[in-house]
């Protein structure tokens, strides 16, 4: 029998997580690692659930939305109910109702909005005799993922230079970005963490280079083409993810409270968003409703989130998100 973990593939915390998993689950059984981003999760969970003598499905990293939920819902309670044991483990919001559901179909939930994926698989799944490396790991990703500072992770990172930790957590994020089209590359990538750091593995710090690259060949059209609007700046990426673009415009201007990128993908568009310490809205619910209205799909964290959505929508979505911010007090 086969064991499987579905996990995030565009950023660390969801290829960490899934090299923890299968570092210390693929011992005593067969482990296969899908990699998702939020487009094609029902299509991969539904590859994952399809395979023959299912024995224990990892579900890692992956956020719900309104507008999958109910899907994603039915094929999990379809992999419990055929005698697969199913562990779901994420960090983004999730209403009480839906972890209600997870639990009633038997799945084992551990969820935490606290601390990143891949510290709660550390904290809650690994044996602590494990080598201190697999912390190392888990704390690099909640680096990347802006929760460095949370109790368990700032413990972790705590115990090492700064520098080094940052630098490895760059590397690492700048390699998978770069990498998003290449699953070769992310499986492989998956497998080497275990075994060494991330700059150690080949491949990743020539990745980081050109990725670097692309930020730098963006500065100035960032800072001609971005709208600021009050409280609320936005553009339209090209060359780079829109995570990464928002990341850039929450920094480049100071005194706002939410930074929007988006970028096209066929007939929809892909929206990040990232809060600064000014925003008192949780992002992640906030956008969840948004999309959903729209047509599409999204959610996050409270300071960071994401959506699809049809890309004629994009206007009113960010009109919507300008209203809420704008007309607020936060």
């Amino acid at each position: 029998m086969a064991s499987v973990c579905l996990s995030h593939k565009e950023d660390p915390d969801g290829i960490v997580s899934a090299s923890l998993i299968k570092y210390v689950y693929a011992h005593n059984t067969d482990m296969k690692v899908i990699l998702a981003d939020y487009s094609d999760l029902l299509q991969r969970l539904e590859e994952a659930v399809s395979m023959k003598d299912l024995k224990h499905l990892f579900i890692c990293d992956m956020g719900l939305s309104k507008a999958n939920e109910e899907m994603f819902f039915r094929l999990v309670e379809h992999a419990s109910r055929g005698g697969s044991r199913v562990t779901y483990i994420d960090h983004h919001y999730l209403e009480e109702e839906s972890k209600d559901r997870l639990r009633g179909y038997g799945v084992e939930l551990i969820h935490n909005v606290e601390e990143c994926t891949s510290i709660l698989i550390y904290h809650n799944l690994l044996n602590e005799n494990l080598p201190s490396r697999f912390a190392l790991l888990a704390g690099l990703a909640s680096i990347i993922d802006e929760m460095g500072n949370r109790e368990i992770a700032s413990r972790i990172l705590g115990s090492y230079d700064k520098h080094f930790v940052e630098f490895e957590a760059t590397a690492l994020a700048y390699a998978i970005y770069q990498n998003q089209h290449n699953q070769e590359f992310l499986l492989a990538l998956v497998d080497k963490l275990v075994e060494e750091m991330p700059h150690a593995i080949g491949g990743v710090l020539e990745s980081a280079k050109e990725y670097a690259q692309k930020i730098t060949n963006n500065i100035s059209v960032i800072e001609n083409d971005a709208k600021r609007d009050d409280d609320v700046v936005y553009i339209q990426a090209v060359d780079l993810p829109a995570s990464t673009v928002a990341n850039m415009l929450l920094t480049m201007y100071k005194g706002i409270k939410v930074a929007i990128s988006y970028k096209q993908r066929g007939d929809r568009m892909v929206v990040s968003l990232r809060g600064s310490n000014l925003c008192k809205l949780h992002l992640g619910r906030v956008v969840n409703d948004i999309a959903s209205e729209l047509g599409g799909s999204g959610g996050g964290h409270d300071k960071a989130s994401g959506a699809m959505i049809p890309k004629d929508s994009i206007g009113i979505f960010i009109e919507k998100i300008k209203g809420l911010v704008n007309g607020s007090s936060s």
